[in-house]
């Protein structure tokens, strides 16, 4: 995908900082794509007025723009759909433009390769999840929350970016969580109430509930009431009392843990609080409220533990304030892809 050539090119600027005619042209190129993507919009005067500066301010602004329009034009030349929003990933194939100025006969080829890659390439950005959502009967859209009326009378709260399934029978009352955090409130029954997750369920008659998902991470915490938790394929299980929580993955269920319930529960009402957690784990949650991509480069600054509490009515300042926790680098792409970097 045109993407991870993006990532490769910011990693090898990011260990070669003092190859400052690199750098410069670097720079120059992720402007251009952010320009670029802007004026395929509805760009204010103002806009249009730094622009056309910028654009003047340098004979290489004006080069590597003229680029970017060209292969913009060559894939729409193709008659296929493509979409503006694509325009910031055009970077990782800047340098093959350099090669191939001249169409030849496999000027078709690379365009329809183009145009697909394009089309990926959306569908990474805005879809990620297309075919799960398409499998779920129920989806909270990013930065949505949404209130679900189960025909029994339970209520679930879906967290942002969340998928369920629900299956509701006389002999069973089941939801499968596919992605995301969910809040049940379960109206007693002696049916039971099952909530699928990943490789695990918990069982309940009538209680309230949060159930996430994080990675290849489950983890369950009871408001009030009685839960049974257990993993696919073990003979283990475990009864959460209120102000408990519990997480199980493919190897089996961890340790019961007190939880603060009003800490462990603020997403809620839009709020996250989190305690010696990943920074991978706390970006792929502000992620979830708000569109376009987070990517994290280097294994060791995604690996970072830190804990905190922020808002997440704006993922902006949301950022802005685990930045100023690790002290990590933002390259932004339009306001579509961020990139963050040691």
């Amino acid at each position: 995908m045109v993407f991870f050539a993006l990532i490769c090119r910011l990693s090898v600027m990011s260990m070669n900082k003092n190859d400052s005619s690199s750098d410069r042209h670097d720079k120059a190129e992720l402007e251009a794509i952010a320009w670029f993507t802007r004026m395929q919009g509805n760009p204010s005067q103002i806009e249009r007025e730094d622009f056309d500066a910028w654009l003047n301010a340098d004979k290489q602004h004006q080069q590597i723009y003229s680029e970017i329009s060209m292969l913009w034009s060559s894939a729409k030349s193709s008659g296929l759909p493509v979409n503006p929003a694509d325009a910031i990933l055009l970077e990782g194939r800047l340098q093959v433009i350099r090669r191939r100025r001249k169409l030849t006969k496999a000027g078709a080829v690379v365009t329809g390769c183009l145009v697909m890659l394009l089309s990926g390439s959306w569908i990474w950005l805005e879809k990620p999840h297309l075919l799960q959502d398409i499998r779920a009967d129920y989806v909270s859209a990013r930065g949505e929350q949404k209130t679900l009326e189960l025909q029994d009378g339970s209520t679930v709260l879906l967290g942002a970016d969340t998928a369920v399934d629900v299956a509701i029978s006389g002999v069973e009352r089941r939801v499968q969580i596919l992605r995301g955090t969910a809040f049940f409130s379960v109206e007693p029954s002696n049916i039971p109430f099952i909530v699928g997750a990943s490789n695990g369920e918990a069982t309940v008659l009538g209680t309230a509930f949060d159930v996430s998902i994080a990675e290849n991470n489950v983890t369950v915490t009871l408001e009030h009431g009685s839960l049974q938790v257990r993993a696919d394929g073990k003979n283990e299980a475990v009864i959460l009392k209120p102000g408990e929580e519990v997480s199980y993955n493919a190897e089996g269920i961890g340790q019961v843990q007190k939880v603060n319930l009003d800490e462990a529960m603020a997403w809620h009402e839009k709020r996250y609080v989190f305690t010696n957690a990943r920074l991978a784990d706390v970006i792929n949650y502000i992620g979830r409220y708000r569109d376009g991509r987070i990517v994290v480069i280097g294994s060791d600054l995604a690996e970072q533990r830190i804990s905190g509490s922020f808002s997440l009515e704006n993922t902006d300042a949301a950022l802005a304030s685990v930045q100023s926790i690790v002290g990590f680098n933002i390259t932004r792409l339009s306001n579509r892809v961020v990139i963050i970097r040691p």
